[in-house]
């Protein structure tokens, strides 16, 4: 299942979008998920999933920004 990166998880998708546009990785962006918590959408904004926590976190310092590392797919 591996490590997701998470950088937020915002309640509006417009922003979940400028924020992922905002993140750059070696060139790449996060991808905006859509989900939801107890019936409210919730739009998160993740890379990954990755084969260790190592690989993530390390990604995610890369990144110069806050984030999280969790186990398994968004």
């Amino acid at each position: 299942t591996g490590y997701t990166l998470s950088f937020a998880a915002l309640a509006q998708e417009a922003a979940a979008r400028a924020l992922a546009q905002q993140v750059t990785i070696d060139g790449e962006h996060p991808r905006v998920v859509p989900s939801s918590v107890a019936g409210t959408p919730i739009y998160r904004v993740v890379m990954g999933p990755y084969r260790t926590r190592e690989e993530a976190e390390k990604r995610g310092r890369a990144s110069g920004r806050d984030f999280w590392v969790y186990s398994g797919a968004p």
